[in-house]
């Protein structure tokens, strides 16, 4: 398994992980962008996690974005220690 992934600078990053754990074991660039000021970005250099994550943290969230939910939420009424439900209210334990 392999993916590109392009940093904010533009720069091409190519990921290859291992097929049974997902693990990724080479991250190289593999094209530098022109615009790139970052002068550590060569092709061929293998980049660190730190590295990438670093530019990942970067991203300014969308304030626009509503995350959308993916199932069900569970119903959980929480009561304070000792104290009982009120009659007919339902009690989730997780």
């Amino acid at each position: 398994m392999s993916y590109n992934l392009t940093l904010q600078c533009g720069c091409l990053v190519y990921i290859a992980c291992d097929p049974r754990t997902a693990v990724a074991h080479a991250r190289i660039i593999e094209r530098r962008d022109p615009g790139c000021r970052v002068r550590k970005h060569e092709v061929g250099l293998r980049l660190s996690l730190w590295e990438i994550v670093t530019y990942l943290g970067e991203i300014v969230p969308d304030p626009e974005h509503r995350p959308v939910p993916r199932g069900k939420p569970a119903r959980e009424v929480v009561t304070q220690a000792g104290a009982r439900p009120a009659a007919g209210s339902e009690v989730t334990r997780t």
